[in-house]
């Protein structure tokens, strides 16, 4: 893999990551990232390199109801890199991000 490439796909990400928090309105998202960077030290930009830490604090932040944000960004991942989204149970969005990267080859 490429930098560009990498950092390509980190792109991607955020911005999915973005669209997916999307769904609680601005000022929850921004709320959000402003929970995340100031307990759990990750940064928006960080997000793809402090993934696990991330989905951590969407699940301290909301329970189960974490998954619901999760499948919503993966969902937004996937369009963005064209790739079919299957919906999976268990999966966290450390899951999805690691699937998407094998399927890209990143």
């Amino acid at each position: 893999m490429t930098l560009d490439a990498k950092t390509g796909f980190e792109k991607v990400l955020v911005e999915a990551v973005d669209e997916g928090l999307a769904i609680l309105g601005e000022s929850v998202t921004h709320t959000i990232y402003y929970h995340v960077r100031s307990k759990y030290q990750v940064k928006r930009e960080e997000i793809p390199q402090k993934l696990e830490a991330f989905q951590k604090a969407l699940e301290a932040m909301f329970g189960a109801g974490a998954k619901i944000l999760e499948k919503s960004i993966a969902k937004s991942l996937y369009t963005k890199l064209g790739l079919n989204f299957t919906d999976h149970w268990s999966w966290t969005i450390v899951d999805y991000v690691k699937e998407a990267r094998k399927i890209k080859g990143m």
